[in-house]
């Protein structure tokens, strides 16, 4: 069935959730239930894998030697008996050495590994860094785990040094913020001597007034002492 250019959305909205609520009542009609119930699937056992890499810094500069930590566990009921760790490494890094016999090739470092349910396995991988290009702001190292057969990870993490560039970075900005703040002081400044100085020429000019009249006042009244 067709719906009417007339109409609305909302309408089209309304017919198919009364088709969908109608739909249930449709197929108990024409397929009716079963005098028996159909036992419950069983619960379905799998891994729980999650995963973390850290070097313990935050921050990094050329000729820092950088040791990660790839921790892998399996939190769930059942054992991976198979598993590929693996980290990703950047191209500012040299790799140094890598614990358990990891396998390096480019800029990758991995480990076969295998894990009991509520298992843990650590891997390590000490690095140099060679360069801190300027336009790069941060160093990245990721940690994956793959099952046998995929061609996706099934968890990843990333571990971020901020590098020399980022705080330059934030240098600028900061000192771009500070500029309006800056000039708002100036111009408060620059508002109070304006006022100030207005102040003093208001009280000069009153204080002019003041001795004119007191010496006309002056004048009078000597003129009146004066004998005809």
């Amino acid at each position: 069935m067709k719906t009417s250019q007339r109409t609305t959305p909302a309408q089209a909205t309304a017919a198919l959730a009364v088709g969908l609520i109608a739909m249930p009542a449709a197929l108990a009609v024409s397929h009716p239930a079963p005098s028996h119930t159909a036992p419950a699937a069983p619960a379905l056992r799998v891994p729980a894998l999650t995963i973390s890499i850290s070097d313990g810094h935050v921050a990094a500069r050329a000729g820092d030697e950088l040791t990660y930590t790839v921790s892998v566990r399996d939190s769930g009921a059942v054992a991976v008996p198979r598993l590929t760790v693996s980290a990703t490494l950047p191209a500012e890094l040299e790799l140094l050495s890598a614990s358990d016999h990891g396998v390096a090739a480019s800029g990758h470092v991995s480990w076969p590994a295998s894990l009991p349910a509520g298992g843990t396995r650590t891997f390590r991988v000490v690095t140099r860094v060679t360069r801190t290009p300027a336009a790069l702001l941060r160093l990245a190292a990721v940690a994956c785990a793959t099952l046998p057969g995929s061609s996706s990870p099934v968890v990843c993490a990333a571990h971020l040094d901020r590098l020399p560039a980022a705080a330059g970075a934030a240098a600028a900005a900061a000192a771009s913020a500070s500029r309006p703040a800056r000039a708002a002081s100036n111009r408060l400044a620059y508002t109070a001597a304006g006022l100030a100085a207005l102040a003093v020429l208001a009280l000069g000019l009153l204080t002019a007034i003041a001795v004119r009249r007191r010496s006309r006042r002056g004048r009078r009244g000597h003129r009146r002492r004066q004998p005809a």
